[in-house]
């Protein structure tokens, strides 16, 4: 993707006389184009590696993983929706296949007929351990180690102003 501009200025977006189209520094288009490529990139390698060896997308295993670390390895899947910031009904899907495998039971909620939760099974749990070590250790060869102790350091801070909690809540849903 082309530079939007070569202002050197730390400044916002910029516009002149000879350019009529407000751009950005170059500093602002590396960084902000910079994430956006980084975050595809690493994604779909990673998405691909999943799907090769589970045969499952990166969502689905993020399922997987919302599931084993909920109280009683069960979640309605409106919470689950909620939780990945996916629709009720792609998460609906997502429970369809992995219910095909045998990895997740659909059940009505006890506590509310209206309600549907996904129970993960034994199969579901060590699938979920699998692609999760699967996971950490693409993420790891893919990013951390290309970044120096203060670079990663850095991006925690930075990414912790615009997502306060967000590695906590992903952490520890309870």
């Amino acid at each position: 993707m082309p530079r939007m501009t070569t202002s050197p200025t730390p400044a916002g977006p910029v516009a002149s006389a000879a350019e009529p189209l407000v751009r950005w520094s170059t500093m602002h288009a590396d960084a902000w184009i910079g994430l956006l490529e980084t975050h595809k990139q690493i994604t779909r390698a990673l998405d691909a590696e999943l799907e090769s060896r589970y045969a499952m997308s990166l969502s689905g295993v993020e399922v997987l993983g919302r599931l084993a670390a909920a109280e009683g390895r069960c979640s309605r899947l409106s919470s689950l929706a909620t939780e990945a910031g996916l629709s009720l009904s792609r998460i609906s899907r997502i429970i369809d296949l992995l219910q095909r495998r045998g990895l997740v039971d659909r059940r009505p909620c006890d506590a509310d007929a209206r309600a549907v939760e996904a129970h993960l099974t034994e199969a579901g749990l060590i699938v979920a351990r699998e692609a999760q070590a699967t996971h950490l250790a693409f993420v790891q060869g893919q990013f951390f180690d290309r970044l120096t102790v203060e670079e990663l350091a850095s991006l925690a801070v930075i990414f912790g102003r615009f997502a306060p909690r967000a590695a906590a809540r992903c952490l520890d849903p309870a």
